[in-house]
C-alpha cells in the first residue's frame, strides 16, 4: 500500500466510463463529416470506396461508426447523428444524396414512431 492511497482512493469504474463517446457535430473533422454523409447515403462501403481513412477512423474512435472485415458502416448514433444534420448546412454541401435523404426520412414533430424504430408498439 502506497501512503497516497489514503488520499486518493481508486474509484470503481461506473457505466458512464464504460459508455462511448457520442461526438458533438463541431467535433467532427471535414473528413470525418463527408465519410459521415457516405455512409449515411451509401450504407455499409467497402474500403476500396472510402472516400477518406483517415475521416473513417474518426468516426470509429468517436463510436459513429465500425469497420469491420473491410468494410465500414454507421452505428445506430452515427445514423442518428446524420440523420439529424442541420439541412441548412446539408443544402450547402456539393453532394446533395445526404440531403434528399434526410428530408425525405423527415418526420414532422410530434408524429408516431415505427415499431422497429422505438422497440414498442404503436397504437
Amino acid at each position: 500500500m502506497m501512503p497516497t492511497d489514503r488520499l486518493f482512493p481508486k474509484v470503481a469504474a461506473t457505466m458512464r466510463d464504460s459508455q462511448p463517446m457520442i461526438a458533438n457535430k463541431l467535433e467532427l473533422s471535414p473528413c470525418a463529416v463527408s465519410v459521415l454523409g457516405q455512409l449515411f447515403v451509401e450504407g455499409p462501403t467497402s474500403d476500396n470506396n472510402i472516400t477518406n481513412k483517415a475521416g473513417r477512423c474518426d468516426l470509429v474512435s468517436a463510436g459513429l461508426a465500425f469497420h469491420e472485415a473491410g468494410l465500414s458502416s454507421l452505428t445506430p448514433d452515427g445514423v442518428r447523428l446524420a440523420r439529424d444534420w442541420d439541412l441548412c448546412s446539408l443544402y450547402a454541401r456539393r453532394d446533395r444524396r445526404w440531403y434528399s435523404k434526410v428530408r425525405a426520412n423527415a418526420r414532422p414533430e410530434g408524429a408516431a414512431v415505427s415499431h422497429s424504430e422505438s422497440g414498442a408498439a404503436v397504437r
